[in-house]
């Protein structure tokens, strides 16, 4: 039983709860994995200096053997937190896994089973001796004991190796935290080497418990002079893994200190790997990622990946790093995925493209429109007031019951009415060919032409005009109705300004790339090589005594044939008599493909 507090027992328990006052400060950080060892650390440092005040505060050996076996549930764990607490500082997180840490813990657990069955075989104290004068327990160590000790000096050298080895690969900032931890780490190396080689200035007190506390008071300290764990880990784990944007962090020597789970993601990296990786070597697949990252100037860049088929848009701003002094400590790199914004305005581009377009096209058709009222606009009130006119002349008649009368100027308002009607068709023509879109399928030009010729056979008998067919004819692709028109409209062309009586000769021939060039020829007077551009040009008579007219059926036939995908001209010497011939272009399709439509 405990009969009085000696002055070993009270340090000892100054220490315990000095531990866990500790562990209380370091409760704000455990978020961090290195932070949740150290924790670990500092609660078995309780344990082990709550069991020895225990210890010292009896006067019964056995008591006291009890305490001693006691203080190994934290004596046996202590080097193992220590060492995993430093593997997670150096950021070496693919080491602190399961089987790794199962591992380090079964000498501890081995020990801990020898330390409670100590009696049957010696292993840990082969024998111990209780000095009354003083109240100390003096041990002889058996083997295991050793074994123990070295595997945990072992473990805490290791732990001070990790720290060391980390020195290099850490900007500045942290440099300064690690040595504070190499610094805190060597005093519990020293207390227990004073302890096993009895350099102590009070004989069998084992200050290690109390050097291990004043290890963690150094670090809590550290955590909020120089804020130890604020930046890595915990940015790490609370913003950095969080953020939508790729963030990668290297130091001045092209170590990689840091990338989050959006920039493992897009470049498919190894989170396990990367950290303390060379940048060259990380992304030699990318060499314009290191060609930024090794400027010394700060960017923002676009950035294209290319990933299972697909374009990956990205907008890359890299910038440098300097720590409190001003020093440079290494590069930031942000990596923003732009994908959607760049998709929608490219959409958005082809969309106001195709309005600009609809845009020019109504705006050419207004023009259109509106030169052609402005030339219609006297024909149409002619042949409207002459309509007008005849219609009182009519009901006068009527009423004199003159019949001559009556047939006379029933002719001339349908002369005028079909006129009028030609105009308007004329209107209806050019507007639909302005803006109407069409599906183009293979066309028998044959049955085409024919149609088109069966319209006209009115117009062919007055004239008295023939129409030969040269050769054989050969089939495009396009849209029927309209090449119908053109048809009906160049041979009523070649009838009116051909010979008297026209002699009309039609043809088609392959004309090279893909096309099939289509022609009537008539017999008139020749169109000079100045007039051949003005021909196709809308309100355009070159003979306008020869034939009435508006002047836009050549101009409709250029428009349907090129929004086609052809093209059409005129070759004419000019000399009288040498005639004209007119010719459109389509594309030509095979006899196979015409059979499939049909």
């Amino acid at each position: 039983m405990i009969d009085f507090l000696p002055s070993n027992s009270l340090i000892q328990l100054i220490t315990a709860f000095t531990a866990i006052g500790t562990c209380l400060l370091l409760w704000k950080f455990r978020k961090a994995v290195e932070v949740r060892f150290l924790i670990l650390l500092e609660v078995f440092v309780a344990i082990w200096a709550f069991s020895y005040a225990l210890e010292f505060g009896t006067l019964l050996l056995e008591e006291k053997m009890f305490y001693s076996q006691l203080s190994y549930l934290g004596i046996a764990f202590i080097p193992v937190s220590y060492f995993f607490f430093t593997i997670a500082f150096s950021q070496k997180f693919n080491l602190v896994n399961k089987q790794s840490i199962f591992l380090a813990m079964i000498i501890p657990i081995i020990t801990l089973v020898l330390v409670f069955t100590n009696d049957k075989h010696g292993l840990i104290w082969k024998n111990y001796t209780l000095d009354s004068s003083t109240n100390m327990l003096y041990y002889k160590h058996g083997i295991w004991f050793w074994i123990f000790d070295i595997y945990a000096f072992t473990l805490i050298c290791w732990g001070i190796f990790n720290l060391i080895s980390s020195i290099s690969t850490f900007t500045r900032f942290y440099k300064k935290q690690i040595r504070i931890l190499i610094i805190a780490s060597l005093i519990p190396v020293i207390a227990n080497l004073m302890y096993i080689f009895n350099i102590n200035p009070i004989p069998g007190f084992d200050w290690t418990t109390v050097s291990f506390v004043l290890t963690g008071l150094i670090i809590a300290i550290g955590i909020f002079r120089y804020k130890i764990f604020e930046l890595i880990p915990l940015a790490r784990e609370k913003l950095l893994g969080t953020m939508n944007e790729g963030v990668l962090v290297i130091n001045t020597n092209g170590i990689i200190e840091e990338a989050n789970p959006a920039l493992l993601k897009t470049f498919s990296l190894n989170e396990n790997t990367i950290i303390h990786s060379n940048l060259v070597n990380t992304f030699e697949k990318f060499p314009n990622i290191i060609e930024l990252l090794q400027s010394e100037n700060d960017s923002f860049t676009d950035f294209e990946l290319q990933s299972n088929n697909q374009t990956y848009y990205y907008q890359i701003r890299v910038s440098t790093l300097y720590d409190k002094l001003g020093k440079l400590s290494g590069k930031l790199m942000v990596l923003s995925d732009v994908s959607s914004i760049r998709l929608a305005k490219n959409q958005l581009t082809k969309s106001n493209e195709k309005l600009k377009e609809q845009n020019r096209r109504n705006e050419k058709l207004i023009d259109d429109l509106d030169a052609y009222a402005h030339t219609l606009a006297h024909d149409l009130k002619n042949s409207l007031g002459v309509i007008f006119s005849s219609s009182d002349i009519i009901l006068g008649a009527i009423e004199e019951g003159d019949m001559d009368t009556i047939k006379e100027f029933s002719a001339v308002i349908k002369e005028s009415s079909a006129k009028t009607i030609s105009v308007t068709n004329e209107l209806l023509k050019m507007a639909t060919a302005g803006h109407e879109d069409v599906e183009t399928t293979p066309i028998k030009m044959e049955q085409v032409y024919a149609a088109a010729v069966a319209q006209i056979t009115d117009i062919v008998t007055d004239y008295k005009a023939s129409i030969e067919i040269e050769n054989s004819w050969i089939d495009a692709q396009a849209y029927a109705p309209w090449i119908e028109e053109i048809w009906i409209n160049l041979l009523s062309n070649a009838m009116k300004y051909g010979g008297v009586p026209p002699e009309i000769k039609v043809g088609c021939e392959l004309s090279g790339k893909g096309m099939v060039k289509y022609w009537v020829k008539d017999n008139g007077d020749g169109i000079p090589a100045d007039q051949h551009v003005k021909i196709f040009r809308k309100h355009t008579r070159l003979q306008p005594d020869k034939a009435g007219g508006y002047g836009l059926g050549l101009s409709i036939v250029k428009r349907i044939i090129e929004k086609l995908g052809g093209k059409v001209g005129v070759e004419s010497s000019g000399e009288q008599g040498a005639g004209s011939l007119f010719y459109f272009k389509l594309p030509v399709v095979s006899t196979k493909s015409i059979e499939e439509t049909h």
